[in-house]
């Protein structure tokens, strides 16, 4: 085809392409009705049509280089985000992701059987092998119960208090993150992620009980580990939706299958986020509170108003969806 005739049959389309850029990156694409919605990306995806077709066939620099910035303008009116939008992630965090979450309840159930099971693995093995089950905990945990009568927390100030709780924050989110990432080995590593967890925590529970301490370990687990705990559930899970991309025959290509459920399992992750902040917090204020602040009936309390408002966010929030679109956020 000659530059002229293709500048003739295309100018007409290119020129309200750009009678509607001009009106959208003025007004935003909220401001389209629904006519002028589908007539834009028609427009967009003929634009980006002519570009390659003035790149392959068509001699002509100039109109190679007005497409160009044609469709990358209109690339950036649909894709980009300009700015921050508080009130949808505000939406999303209390509408969308309860409904997210309960979309994908079987795969955190998933990582809560092989999180209890490797959980009572570690006890076991604790239990009847005190040597080798202290293997499984980490390098320099530290793992003696408390004396009776020793406050069970350390006193810290409050600077200490803060740097303490920004540390845990850091470290749960990259045990989260890890979780979600094996996804990528068909599941595997999320398996052994989750397995392995559960098996630290049962071996450090067979540690308490063996000294006879057991309310101690409770008051030091419980007040962050009913959020810490389901967040890296939470993470397994959305690591199990990701290697189900993998995993997954479908009748679209593999390749648009695996875009899809990351897009799904990196939402799941999403919630992780204000849970571990929150948990960081309880565990530095709360758990590791000294008794004569916060006794050990106190502790629990607070375990069970947050494990009960988790519950009742997770199954309560987000039936009736917002007429905003969740995915805004």
């Amino acid at each position: 085809m000659d530059l002229a005739s293709f500048l003739r049959q295309r100018r007409l389309d290119w020129k309200r392409l750009e009678e509607i850029l001009q009106h959208v990156e003025g007004s935003g694409l909220s401001s389209l009705d629904d006519e002028q919605a589908v007539e834009f990306g028609r427009l967009y995806r003929r634009a980006a049509s002519d570009l390659n077709q003035a790149q392959t066939f068509v001699s002509g620099e100039a109109t190679e280089r007005y497409l160009n910035d044609l469709v990358a303008r209109a690339y950036l009116a649909i894709y980009g985000k300009t700015r921050f939008d508080l009130l949808a992630l505000l939406r999303y965090l209390f509408w969308g992701y309860p409904a997210v979450f309960r979309r994908y309840l079987p795969h955190f159930l998933l990582a809560t059987l092989l999180f209890f099971v490797g959980g009572v693995f570690g006890y076991l093995v604790s239990w009847y092998d005190k040597d080798t089950s202290r293997a499984y905990l980490l390098p320099g945990q530290t793992i003696r119960p408390p004396e009776d009568g020793e406050d069970a927390a350390a006193e810290y100030n409050t600077d200490q208090l803060s740097a303490f709780s920004s540390y845990l924050f850091t470290h749960n989110v990259s045990v989260t993150l890890v979780a979600f990432a094996l996804g990528i080995t068909f599941g595997l590593g999320t398996v052994w992620m989750m397995f392995y967890n559960g098996v630290t925590t049962g071996v450090l529970a067979a540690v308490f009980v063996e000294a006879h301490q057991l309310t101690a370990f409770a008051t030091g687990i419980l007040p962050h580990g009913v959020l810490e705990i389901p967040a890296c559930l939470i993470g397994g899970a959305s690591g199990f939706v990701l290697a189900q991309g993998f995993l997954r025959a479908r009748p679209w290509p593999r390749r648009e299958e695996m875009a899809r459920q990351g897009k799904e399992a990196v939402l799941l992750l999403f919630g992780c986020l204000p849970l571990l902040a929150v948990a960081a917090c309880l565990e530095a204020g709360v758990a590791r509170a000294p008794d004569w602040f916060l006794n050990k009936g106190l502790k629990l309390a607070v375990a069970g108003v947050f494990g009960l408002l988790f519950l009742a966010y997770i199954l309560l929030l987000g039936w009736r969806q917002p007429s905003s679109r969740e995915s805004e956020a």
